[in-house]
């Protein structure tokens, strides 16, 4: 047999508190929050949760856009630990049109993406134009690095993978370049200071010969964000 109902609580009585129940509690959870891919509002869903899929996806689709531009790389896992992190990390081989990274190379996908376009949309023209020659490599020097800047202070953008040093290229018809000051006139330093002013439009920092003592030998690249997009081109 149901339960007996308390003595003088009518069927309509108890609806009504259940009803004040559930509004008590949905008051205590507050509103339901829009969903950030959709707009819509969600019942029951973890901020938390939507953040780690939009990350997921955006991840994902940067994966994706290597891929179809041509890159040579293994996914890696996140790292992280004494202040340096690389959230989509890869491993880069090499990047379109035959030029390989020298040697493989660990940085976030999105800086990857970046340096694919300044080898593709800068350097191979300025090396055609320069030297009617194609670029076979890309010597690394630093990638990433767990360390502070030079300077100290704070950490360097190397420790994100969010930074490379180019130390020269190898060329598939004339002998390697070192990055270094060229001979004034020379079509070395026509190419180096094309390829160093294409950067600039690419990248947030780019440091090189001139700059300081520490930037002689190099080309430094990196993405760092700064207030009003302020870039340094040295």
């Amino acid at each position: 047999m149901p339960p007996a109902r308390p003595k003088g609580l009518t069927p309509q009585a108890q609806e009504q508190t259940r009803e004040q129940t559930q509004e008590q509690a949905q008051e205590r959870k507050g509103p339901p929050k829009p969903d950030p891919r959709t707009g819509q509002e969600t019942q029951g869903q973890d901020p938390q949760e939507g953040k780690a899929a939009s990350s997921s996806e955006a991840d994902m689709a940067c994966i994706g856009r290597l891929e179809a531009l041509g890159l040579k790389f293994e996914k890696r896992p996140p790292v992280e630990g004494d202040d340096c992190r690389i959230g989509n990390p890869v491993a880069v081989q090499a990047l379109a049109n035959g030029v390989d990274v020298a040697p493989d190379s660990l940085m976030e996908c999105h800086y990857a993406e970046s340096l694919a376009h300044w080898v593709g949309d800068v350097v191979l023209p300025r090396a055609k134009e320069h030297f009617q020659s194609a670029p076979t490599k890309l010597l690394i020097g630093t990638s990433y690095q767990c360390r502070d800047q030079r300077s100290g202070g704070k950490r360097s953008e190397h420790a994100f993978g969010n930074g490379v040093d180019v130390m020269g290229f190898a060329f598939d018809r004339r002998p390697p370049l070192t990055i270094t000051f060229q001979p004034e006139g020379s079509p070395e330093a026509a190419f180096q200071s094309a390829i160093h002013k294409g950067a600039c439009e690419i990248f947030k920092t780019v440091l090189g010969p001139g700059a300081d003592a520490d930037h002689g030998n190099h080309l430094h690249l990196d993405m760092r964000a700064r207030k009003n997009d302020y870039r340094i081109c040295q």
